[in-house]
């Protein structure tokens, strides 16, 4: 009877202390994504009572959060979780919102487009845009063609992969000539890759469509590589180029800060 009390008052006694269901839940989450699958090993790794841990992944399990494993009494990731993740739109959501100021205030320095992308695995995907004001504009044909290491967003994103990861990468895919400006030369490539991680932003004329000027940052301290680009008629660009990368750059920098926050808050 002293054993059961104890244990009631253990588990109370943490009730009160602990700042709720959804946290305990998340911390039980980063145990699953780290292979730790049993209760044992995630009330240990979680620092919550065994009682607590099975409790939170039985309502995780009716959500399809988690999945059990009826054989060895073992936890993975639930089918709604890999359904999130496949749509990498809704898994940056929140990177949008905190992007989202900066994009609309270099659309009205720049008058140009804005684009946000981010490298998921080796795909490059765009996040989220927000067009130029004039009627003429650059539109990209080629996002229909797959990942295209092309311009200088696409080079920033790859700018952000350690050498090994970037050697990788580039093994295995080809650089399809777009126009008589694209840089299909990988040992080119790669200089200029350094280049920008010396500099913090990449230029590009022309690459992915004539006539086409596109400056493009960083965003750092993201759990993906991320970019910002402003893209635009070369003509029209020019003469905002250098005042573009400067505000480009202290964009960067203050977003790459902000992210930081953001992920030194959450942990």
């Amino acid at each position: 009877m002293k054993k059961t009390y104890n244990i009631r008052k253990a588990i109370l006694s943490e009730e009160k202390t602990s700042p709720g269901s959804i946290p305990r839940a998340a911390r039980i989450l980063a145990c699953l994504c780290g292979n730790i699958n049993s209760v044992t090993e995630i009330s240990k790794e979680s620092r919550l009572a065994k009682s607590t841990v099975h409790r939170i992944l039985k309502l995780m399990q009716e959500s399809a959060l988690v999945t059990e494993n009826p054989i060895n009494r073992r936890y993975y990731i639930g089918p709604l979780i890999t359904r999130l993740a496949t749509n990498p739109v809704t898994m940056h959501e929140y990177l949008i919102r905190c992007v989202l100021d900066e994009m609309k205030y270099m659309a009205r320095v720049s008058e140009e487009m804005v684009a946000l992308d981010i490298l998921f695995g080796i795909q490059i995907v765009p996040l989220h845009e927000i067009p130029s004001i004039h009627d003429i504009r650059i539109i990209d044909s080629n996002q229909k063609l797959g990942p295209l290491y092309i311009g200088a967003g696409a080079k920033v994103l790859l700018s952000q992969l350690s050498d090994e990861q970037l050697r990788i990468v580039l093994k295995y895919v080809n650089i399809p000539r777009i126009t008589e400006n694209t840089v299909t030369k990988k040992e080119m490539l790669i200089a200029q890759i350094e280049e920008i991680r010396k500099n913090g932003y990449a230029v590009s004329h022309g690459e992915r469509s004539p006539g086409g000027l596109c400056i493009a940052v960083p965003i750092h301290n993201y759990t993906s590589p991320a970019s910002l680009s402003v893209i635009g008629l070369e003509s029209r660009l020019i003469s905002r180029k250098e005042t573009t990368i400067r505000e480009l750059r202290n964009v960067s920098i203050r977003l790459s800060q902000k992210v930081r926050e953001i992920y030194r808050l959450n942990k």
